[in-house]
């Protein structure tokens, strides 16, 4: 089973997690990943060159800990105030009723929707550090 390690060391911020991901993650690709969670869960399944689609992997997230400060709910707060600016009229609600419950400290944070991300995929065996 192939080991993949990402470091939170690395990065502090969304766009810096996902050239971590794009180092980490894809290979002799003839063009960039979409920076985006939706990307980066097609980037798990695999088939971008450094792993096939669902091949079992082993992904590490060193220095996790920080990465939980990082994209805790000021960072969830960032993305969602972003994703408002783009998104069609009829999500605007619920992103801004997702944006009231980050202010005050509930729902899921960044960190917790990426992990909830990597845990969906079944063929990867996730650790944390």
């Amino acid at each position: 089973m192939k080991k993949i390690e990402i470091d939170g060391n690395r990065f502090s911020t969304l766009d810096g997690f996902y050239n971590e991901v794009e180092v980490k993650l894809t290979k002799n690709l003839d063009r960039k990943i979409g920076w985006n969670l939706d990307a980066f869960n097609d980037v798990l399944r695999g088939g971008f060159g450094v792993h096939d689609y669902e091949e079992e992997i082993e992904l590490w997230w060193l220095n996790a800990s920080k990465s939980q400060i990082d994209f805790g709910y000021e960072a969830s707060i960032d993305r969602l105030k972003s994703m408002l600016e783009t998104c069609h009229p009829s999500n605007r609600d619920n992103i801004t009723k997702e944006i009231g419950l980050a202010e005050n400290q509930k729902g899921q944070t960044l960190f917790q929707t990426i992990i909830a991300i990597i845990e969906s995929q079944d063929h990867i065996d996730f650790n944390q550090e």
